[in-house]
């Protein structure tokens, strides 16, 4: 694809000539690809039937593209390798990890699905569990775990048995009798809420984000409102009605 390879050039010339691009190693640019990874997500949390939303999302795109190709370029400088080899690497591993589309076994469902990836996954470790990266945040460690747990029939089965679970463990909270034993149960409802994400095909980092962001804009209203003697509580009700018109 042209673009693409016009990208690479760019992306080559900027190590070769931008005093900045040059001094770039992988190590200092780690704290980029967070900081752009995490904007990919802000992107999405907001993400609509805007233009500008969609052009949003277009643009953080590519910005973690940008940090994809930097490493990648990197590596082939020191003689590691190259954009083409990651590529390549990733064609294979996609094909190795679809047999149901590129070979001959038959799955129906999403779930036969990931029990599948994950059964292929496993052939080089111990443990499905062994390639969660500690470093991802809390929230999104969860919801990984959760889903490799699946494959090893570890779960509710319908969004009705989660949801219960839920429930449960507010109880244990409100029947909790020190802090040590509220923090535990705290725990132990947002391990169960990542759950009950899961069965309404809801991203819990990205409804997080989402959440954040009204409560933001509604308590941008209430500062711009609020007066000695105002009410608190009319001016967030008038907040979440001037979000809807």
């Amino acid at each position: 694809m042209k673009e693409f390879d016009e990208l690479v050039d760019i992306i080559s010339k900027l190590r070769k000539e931008c005093p900045w691009d040059k001094e770039q190693t992988h190590e200092s640019l780690s704290k980029h690809l967070i900081e752009e990874a995490y904007e990919l997500l802000d992107a999405l949390a907001k993400l609509d039937n805007k233009e500008e939303s969609i052009h949003n999302l277009e643009s953080e795109l590519g910005d973690l593209l940008l940090q994809i190709l930097l490493h990648s370029n990197i590596a082939s400088e020191n003689g590691h390798f190259s954009i083409v080899n990651v590529i390549d690497t990733l064609n294979k591993k996609l094909v190795k990890r679809h047999p149901h589309v590129f070979g001959d076994i038959k799955l129906e469902t999403p779930k036969e699905v990931e029990k599948q990836w994950e059964t292929i996954k496993k052939e080089d470790k111990s443990s499905i569990f062994d390639d969660i990266n500690k470093n991802l945040p809390a929230i999104t460690t969860a919801f990984k775990i959760q889903r490799k747990a699946e494959s090893l029939n570890l779960s509710y089965l319908s969004y009705e048995e989660a949801l219960q679970d839920l429930i449960s463990e507010i109880e244990e909270l409100k029947d909790a009798s020190n802090q040590d034993e509220k923090k535990s149960e705290l725990g132990d409802i947002l391990f169960s809420l990542i759950n009950v994400s899961r069965f309404i095909d809801a991203d819990p980092e990205i409804q997080l984000n989402k959440s954040t962001e009204r409560f933001i804009n509604r308590a941008k209203y209430v500062e711009s409102k609020i007066e000695e003697k105002s009410d608190i509580e009319q001016l967030w009700l008038e907040a979440k009605k001037a979000e809807i018109e």
